[in-house]
């Protein structure tokens, strides 16, 4: 019950700006002429960051180029 009052209550707080913003008239500001273009090349370069990005961690991978720091200790470590 908790779980879905919470859940009302932050659609509501999420939904508060729409509803204020409907109120108004025209304050909108229009969309630019290029805006389709810099949507597009904004897409495409978060795009290729993600390539790059999942290109990195394949050749991590696959070269096993990972540190120990991010594993669970060992009992051999503990015993210096």
């Amino acid at each position: 019950m908790k779980r879905l009052i919470g859940l009302l209550l932050g659609a509501v707080v999420a939904a508060t700006p729409a509803l204020v913003a409907a109120q108004e008239g025209e304050r909108a500001l229009s969309t630019p002429a290029d805006a389709d273009g810099v949507i597009v090349i904004t897409l495409l370069t978060l795009a290729a960051i993600l390539l790059v990005a999942g290109l990195g961690y394949l050749y991590r991978r696959e070269r096993k180029l990972d540190w120990d720091f991010q594993r669970p200790d060992t009992p051999q470590q503990h015993d210096h």
